[in-house]
């Protein structure tokens, strides 16, 4: 009986340290989150979800949702994948929070029109390949334009904005649209 005792105790104890762990990692992210939100404050607002112990939702990562589609009512980010972490995590987070901008700032809306109107015809092609790609493997529904507006577009522009893309894929003029952007997420 004493030895049960102790075997319990002990299993105790590596659950309890194993959870001061995890409260210490999850900190330091909520830290990461705090240091995003005042670099970007035009996005101070917006709620993030740690969903990684759930696993990933029908392959997705990460999902932003706007206050039309939120299951709250209110802008939000559910993070989904465990493998998300660090550097990886704070540029994606960054990057779904483009969703967001062009409703909070005007400039930001028309620059990210520019970069729709500068993009080389092989990039085009690219965009109508990623969607019917989209429609093949993630059950996409809208019409394209629709994609375009609410997830092509964005994906292009975060791709050069938090380097999930090379950047050579991306035109000079393009890069200086894109970084115009970010400057003006940074300062509201």
């Amino acid at each position: 009986m004493q030895k049960q005792v102790g075997q319990v105790s002990g299993q105790a104890q590596d659950i309890s340290q194993a959870r001061k762990l995890e409260r210490k990692e999850v900190m330091a992210e909520l830290g990461v989150l705090s240091s995003i939100k005042e670099e970007y404050p035009m996005f101070s607002d917006i709620t993030v979800r740690d969903l990684r112990d759930q696993g990933t939702l029908d392959e997705r990562r990460m999902e932003y949702y706007s206050p039309e589609d939120s299951p709250t009512g209110e802008e939000m980010i559910d993070i989904f994948d465990p493998e998300l972490q660090g550097e990886e995590l704070q540029n994606a987070i960054i990057g779904e929070f483009l969703h967001s901008a062009p409703k909070k700032s005007k400039e930001y809306a028309e620059l990210r029109d520019v970069v729709q109107s500068i993009k080389t015809p092989q990039q085009i092609q690219d965009d109508i390949s990623r969607y019917e790609y989209a429609k093949e493997n993630y059950g996409e529904k809208r019409p394209f334009e629709k994609w375009l507006d609410v997830s092509g577009l964005d994906a292009f522009i975060r791709g050069y904005a938090v380097k999930q893309w090379e950047p050579e894929y991306y035109t000079d003029e393009q890069k200086l649209v894109i970084d115009m952007m970010m400057d003006i997420v940074r300062e509201k």
